[in-house]
């Protein structure tokens, strides 16, 4: 089973943020995809079961983004 984390993200003004963010995030283990929206702010990570929410958040703040708001949604 998976489990999708939403995470409002501030910080992200281009396309090249958008690539930038989702790359660095899916280096995380435990994610099977991630995609960014500069317009909406939001960053849509598709986690296998069991994976560290907390590290997808961490990635965030190392690649230079801050998260503002998380919601998971199974």
């Amino acid at each position: 089973m998976s489990e999708r984390l939403l995470v409002q993200v501030q910080g992200m003004t281009c396309e090249g943020c958008e690539r930038r963010l989702a790359t660095a995030v899916r280096r995380v283990e435990g994610v099977r995809d991630a995609t960014a929206d500069h317009t909406t702010g939001v960053l849509d990570v598709q986690l296998a079961s069991g994976a560290d929410r907390e590290a997808v958040t961490a990635r965030v703040a190392e690649a230079g983004y801050t998260v503002t708001a998380t919601e998971v949604r199974s």
